[in-house]
């Protein structure tokens, strides 16, 4: 433990975020809960593109469009997600608020959603790229009534740009006319958006612009021309895209991103000026490496508004892309001239102390093993502690995807004070089996004394496990998570841990929390077969799951058992219709009463 605590400047501004992402709440609640998960918005299997996120009635809406991990043609983005936060780190998915087609303006793709409450028709609207075939763009509508049911406007397309204005044609491929960014200006709404202006005639050459049309009623839309125009001293041809603009303190702010194929990465860049005629590229800033920038209002009072913007990192196996959305915050300082963009604390103010190398990487994001072609560690969000590992996700300049600290790494955490209220925690678990330094406890608040620990069990992915603690309940007490220990095994992953109320049996352990215990697979690694075995401390209806990597289902056993006793299931490494399945790791869970009473994790070997 060589690290100190974290403290000084970083502190102050933890305490702010805090607030501001309704990460600490005023009172503490009856039981307590403690994740890893750090402010992103991430879809498994998807890279998470353009998007807008709407505060409102207490919770955070976001509305994004995806492509699979595997591809980078945006043809491939056929739905429009709805996701619903009440802090910006945990997402409930939704699913599809708008899908492509069947009409021909929007049956290749949908891009960029901006929604808006409008006042007139007491409706939600929604903004859209419409994409056609040839990837023609056109600006597309829908409505909503509780931001949940969207139906397509009859109208639509609602606008498309002049063929001789601009570069732009019904039958030109990539006719560039997307992004909308809407804004009222207390008597039109105006829509900003993507495109380029035909110079010197017909075919003409590129210029890079925002283009804005108005609108009074979000239907009917007239173009209101360039609202900016690329007049940089090189690749003014350059489409800029994802605009966002608003004012602060009379200053005039334009973000967005430079589509310059010279750039790989392309960053989010800033303009500001007394007037929007004084913009000019000669002042352009580079604020932030993300793109696609979204800067909104938080729900809470404060000072600070979210900067939001898309992350990518790659994949080290194949090179391919992963994006997400990373969510930080933005103030505006020198009267509202200067955007300052502060990183979240990724610990929160759940984890106030932080000591060691293991502490100071912060949460790891995804599961990060599987980047290095290692066995997964199936972590229940996109967040977890991993003492073993080195990677906070991207643009937050922690390592990398698949790197580790190893062995080696020492850490401890220590978690707010709080009244134990329940008799029992429960958690995900992993690490070395028999590693003294290794642990997960309850600290007494008053006198520091280490009441009770409990320790990893030897299983190499995050396992549910259960602790009881019915002898400590009404102490004020810290949880603590602790790795000492440098040896071989010396390591611990601890995730989703969850304060339970209920009464305690005389053994210490309530057998209604307990229904399952010992599951292994014998062997493991295994080739034709192995043998799935767990014992059964109680009668009734279990269901036994085996998943892939990718969380896909590929076998299943349901049964009744009347009495307790050695369960003993046969897999072949085949799938629910008899196909063989690939060598690699399949994550084996019992499930109980809808809730997974235990998991482990097998390799298949060929």
């Amino acid at each position: 433990m060589t690290q100190g605590l974290k403290i000084s400047m970083k502190r102050r501004l933890s305490a702010v975020l805090a607030g501001l992402f309704l990460l600490g709440a005023a009172s503490s609640p009856a039981l307590v809960s403690f994740d890893f998960e750090t402010p992103y918005l991430s879809q498994p299997g998807n890279q998470v593109w353009d998007f807008c996120i709407v505060p409102t009635g207490g919770v955070y809406h976001a509305f994004y469009h995806t492509i699979p991990q595997q591809t980078s043609h945006p043809a491939n983005a056929d739905t429009i997600w709805h996701a619903v936060s009440d802090d910006l780190r945990r997402w409930d998915i939704r699913g599809p608020a708008l899908t492509a087609g069947p009409d021909w303006w929007d049956d290749v793709a949908m891009w960029a959603p901006d929604v808006v409450f409008d006042p007139q028709s007491g409706r939600w609207a929604m903004l859209y790229t419409g994409v056609a075939a040839g990837m023609v763009q056109r600006a597309c509508l829908a409505w909503s009534d509780d931001l949940e049911t969207w139906n397509k406007s009859e109208a639509n397309p609602v606008f498309e740009p002049d063929s001789i204005t601009y570069f732009w044609s019904p039958s030109e491929e990539w006719s560039s006319f997307r992004d909308p960014f809407l804004y009222h200006d207390g008597q039109v709404w105006n829509m900003l958006s993507t495109a380029q202006l035909r110079l010197g005639g017909v075919p003409g050459y590129r210029r890079g612009i925002v283009h804005r049309a108005t609108s009074p009623d979000l239907v009917n839309w007239q173009d209101a021309g360039v609202f900016f125009e690329h007049d940089g001293v090189g690749g003014r041809s350059n489409a800029l895209e994802s605009v966002q603009y608003l004012v602060r303190g009379g200053w005039h702010h334009l973000f967005f991103t430079e589509q310059d194929p010279a750039i790989e990465n392309h960053p989010t860049s800033h303009l500001v000026a007394s007037d929007p005629s004084g913009w000019t590229m000669l002042d352009r800033e580079i604020i932030d490496p993300g793109w696609a920038p979204e800067i909104e209002p938080f729900l809470a009072a404060g000072d600070l508004d979210i900067f939001a913007r898309l992350a990518k990192d790659v994949d080290p196996r194949d090179g391919t892309s992963f994006v997400t959305m990373k969510l930080d915050s933005v103030r505006f300082d020198s009267g509202g001239q200067v955007p300052v963009i502060i990183p979240a604390d990724p610990w929160s103010d759940d984890w106030p102390i932080r000591l060691g190398s293991a502490a100071e990487v912060g949460p790891v994001f995804g599961d990060n093993p599987v980047w290095r072609d290692d066995p997964g560690m199936g972590p229940g969000g996109h967040g977890w502690f991993g003492s073993f590992e080195n990677y906070g996700g991207p643009l937050m300049g922690v390592g990398q995807p698949g790197s580790f600290l190893g062995d080696g790494a020492t850490g401890r955490l220590e978690s707010r004070a709080f009244v134990l209220t329940g008799e029992n925690f429960r958690l995900r678990l992993g690490g070395g089996a028999s590693v003294p330094g290794c642990y997960v406890g309850l600290v007494d608040n008053a006198t520091d004394e280490l009441l009770t620990t409990l320790r990893p069990n030897g299983a190499s992915a995050l396992t549910e496990r259960y602790w009881n603690v019915g002898a400590f309940v009404g102490r004020t007490v810290r949880m603590v998570i602790v790795d000492e220990a440098k040896g071989n095994g010396g390591w611990l992953a601890v995730d989703d841990i969850e304060e339970l109320a209920g009464t305690s049996a005389a053994t210490g352990q309530d057998p209604a929390l307990f229904p399952v215990a010992d599951l292994a697979a014998v062997p493991n690694p295994f080739n034709a077969r192995t043998e799935i075995r767990f014992e059964l401390r109680q009668p009734g209806s279990y269901r036994l799951d085996i998943h892939d990597l990718g969380g896909r289902r590929v076998w299943r056993v349901e049964d009744s058992w009347p009495a307790p006793g050695t369960v003993v299931l046969t897999w072949d490494g085949r799938d629910a219709a008899g196909r063989p399945l690939p060598s690699g790791t399949y994550f084996c869970r019992v499930v109980h009463e809808g809730r997974t009473v235990a998991m482990a994790r097998l390799a298949l070997v060929k």
